[in-house]
């Protein structure tokens, strides 16, 4: 028997059993599709490190000062657990983590010659999707 006859002589073209193969094909690559978007599920949820904002914005050289640093995700909210670090202007290295509310709070005495002025550098990293580092500073007179 040849098949290529038997093709042949059919009138309408048509491959006979192609559609339900199709179909076959169809389904089993929507619920491959399900089960990969299901594996990146996780990843859905999780942010990422958008920007730091600095409380007060500028302090006075060699009064002791607070500084709240706070850490914003990349879907508006607060961010905790970013690794905070701050330096310069005569100030001796600190590092804090943000806790829940996203805040990590510094105390601190900043110095500068008199008549200048100097930057405290703030640093903020945090692993999410992706490792990111922000940055900020505070204005020390």
């Amino acid at each position: 028997m040849n098949i290529n006859r038997k093709i042949s002589k059919n009138s309408s073209g048509a491959v006979e059993g192609l559609p339900l193969q199709l179909i076959i094909m169809v389904a089993v690559a929507a619920i491959v599709l399900v089960i990969v978007l299901g594996w990146l599920a996780p990843w859905q949820d999780k942010a990422d490190l958008d920007q730091l904002t600095v409380s007060p914005i500028t302090v006075d050289s060699d009064i002791q000062s607070t500084i709240v640093v706070t850490a914003w995700d990349t879907k508006n909210n607060h961010l905790e657990g970013v690794v905070v670090e701050i330096s310069g202007a005569n100030v001796d290295t600190q590092v804090l983590t943000t806790g829940s509310d996203g805040t990590a709070t510094f105390t601190v005495t900043p110095s500068v010659p008199g008549g200048t002025t100097g930057n405290i550098n703030i640093v903020g990293k945090f692993t999410g999707t992706v490792y990111t580092e922000k940055t900020a500073f505070v204005v020390v007179s």
